[in-house]
């Protein structure tokens, strides 16, 4: 999968603004909200991740510009007919710690996100999602370095990932035309 967003590379991009999210968290919620407002401007995310910005300074113009990237760029992949959405969580270069610190603050945006428009939903399956992925915002992160430590986190990491997409298509279902199967001979 091509994943435009670099973790490393974003990470320090709320520290010059005046926010208490980190870079993951700010993504859990952009993606989340995304999910229950199919209308959602960069403004209003910006407003839930944001206290104030001044562009005049360079630094917070920066900042927002690429903000500004990581909103497109969600978008786009929420979007995507391939399922090319990526979480905005520490790499596997990361220590295991890192990475499950930093999938838990996405969990816990995300489920933030969720929680800024009312869900209508009786889908069983995305609600079961919602409960799961809030159960993993709770997860220990005393992970130690190991092969089935890892896998397992890269296990729990692809059932978000691919969850958040069923939720997405569940809560505003792709607007791509339906063809019945019966029309196909």
């Amino acid at each position: 999968m091509n994943n435009t967003l670099n973790y490393d590379d974003l990470k320090a991009t709320l520290h010059t603004l005046n926010t208490d999210d980190t870079i993951s968290s700010a993504h859990g919620i952009l993606c989340g909200f995304a999910c229950v407002k199919p209308d959602l401007s960069l403004d209003d995310w910006l407003n839930e991740v944001l206290v104030s910005i001044d562009l005049n300074n360079l630094n917070e113009k920066a900042a927002h510009e690429e903000l500004a990237q990581i909103y497109n760029e969600t978008l786009s992949q929420l979007n995507d007919e391939t399922l090319d959405f990526q979480l905005l969580i520490a790499d596997d270069d990361s220590k295991l710690g890192e990475q499950a610190n930093t999938l838990i603050e996405w969990c816990q945006g995300y489920l933030t996100g969720l929680g800024l428009q009312k869900i209508s939903t009786t889908d069983d399956d995305a609600l079961e999602m919602i409960k799961d992925i809030s159960e993993i915002s709770k997860l220990d992160t005393d992970l130690l370095d190991t092969e089935q430590n890892t896998q397992d986190l890269n296990e729990i990491i692809e059932f978000v990932r691919m969850g958040t997409l069923l939720i997405q298509e569940t809560l505003q279902p792709s607007k791509q035309d339906y063809i019945s199967p019966e029309t196909l001979h």
